[in-house]
């Protein structure tokens, strides 16, 4: 690939993904410009927890038929306002926007990523052509199918999530994309409200989703999982647990794949201000030491612009060598996160 056409490419993912027109909605970007705009215009004996009701749209407590009229409400705090649900409470603002796409996963760049246990004999090639340091990017999105399924609390959403490894600084052999898994899945969405150790239940997901990198021959990596996903919620912390079945299949060019990635996936999500920290552990205490973990932090930079810090080590980071262990880092820039 030319210099040139290169410096083009880059420069459109990055516009596409990060620029301030940017199709994909930003979870907390209406609130908290609901926010701005009442303190410029609000009343002066606007109580704070009027104020987050109003740009939530939460039910008013005065109208609660079991108040009554003796008994003092109780404040509303920041810790009050769930976190997922302030993002539910976004998304579905710009639910019937044509123009803006809701985010499923991350969104994000990573300018430059070093791995330093590259497998690249599995393309039957000699490892000096490929560059330790390529940049790594992900796109995920939702759209909503069925709102209020069967006249019930579930949501049934169609998702789509592309996670490529570009080689753009590797000119010797042209700039290739070294590896894009697709990553296409159908899931329902359930609100919930129930307690466990004072940790609360807030979402759970069920679904069915089918990952490949599109190769064919023995470059070809796929596989197809039923999967649970349950989020608890407490305070600014979030952790999920994903369990998941793989669903066998005839011609099966992995067959030994979820004893690398595991069959769960754990996630614990820890939210300070405008900085986010995550951690996700994948085939712990296996007896093989094929642990997986990811170490994740997200800050502002300027307006919708973020920087992004990703640190991997374990299996399955790319489908292509799942039964390899990875050792990466990674920084850039990010458009939306998990919260």
């Amino acid at each position: 690939m030319y210099p040139k056409l290169q410096i083009l490419c880059i420069g459109i993912i990055l516009i596409a993904i990060l620029g301030p027109g940017s199709v994909f909605a930003d979870p907390l970007a209406n609130y908290e410009r609901c926010i701005w705009e009442q303190l410029q215009d609000a009343d002066h004996e606007m109580r704070i927890g009027e104020l987050k009701r109003l740009c939530l749209d939460l039910p008013d407590p005065l109208a609660h038929p079991t108040v009554s009229d003796s008994e003092p409400l109780a404040p509303v705090t920041e810790k009050s306002i769930s976190l997922v649900e302030r993002r539910l409470h976004a998304e579905k603002e710009t639910r019937s926007n044509p123009f803006v796409l809701s985010p499923h996963k991350q969104n994000y760049v990573l300018l430059a990523s070093y791995n330093d246990k590259p497998n690249y004999e599995v393309y039957n090639t000699p490892p000096s052509e490929f560059d330790r340091l390529e940049m790594k990017f992900q796109l995920s999105f939702k759209i909503p199918i069925v709102d209020s399924l069967f006249d019930t609390r579930a949501d049934l959403y169609a998702a789509y999530t592309n996670l490529s490894f570009w080689q753009a600084f590797n000119r010797d052999i042209s700039s290739p994309f070294r590896e894009t898994m697709h990553e296409p899945e159908l899931f329902l969405a359930i609100p919930n409200d129930w307690q466990l150790f004072g940790w609360r239940n807030v979402l759970q997901q069920y679904g069915v989703v089918h990952q490949s990198n599109g190769q064919g021959g023995y470059l070809s990596r796929s596989w197809n999982r039923a999967y649970a996903n349950f989020i608890f919620e407490k305070d600014n912390y979030l952790v999920s647990i994903k369990p998941w079945y793989r669903i066998p299949e005839d011609n099966d060019d992995n067959p030994d794949i979820d004893d690398f990635l595991g069959r769960y996936e754990l996630r614990g999500i820890y939210k300070r201000e405008n900085q986010t920290f995550s951690l996700m552990l994948r085939n712990l205490f296996d007896g093989e030491r094929r642990d997986t973990l990811q170490l994740d932090w997200s800050f502002p930079i300027h307006g919708r612009w973020r920087g992004y810090l990703q640190y991997f080590n374990g299996y399955g980071e790319s489908l292509i060598d799942y039964n390899a262990e990875s050792h990466r880092l990674g920084f850039g820039v990010q458009l939306t996160d998990w919260l």
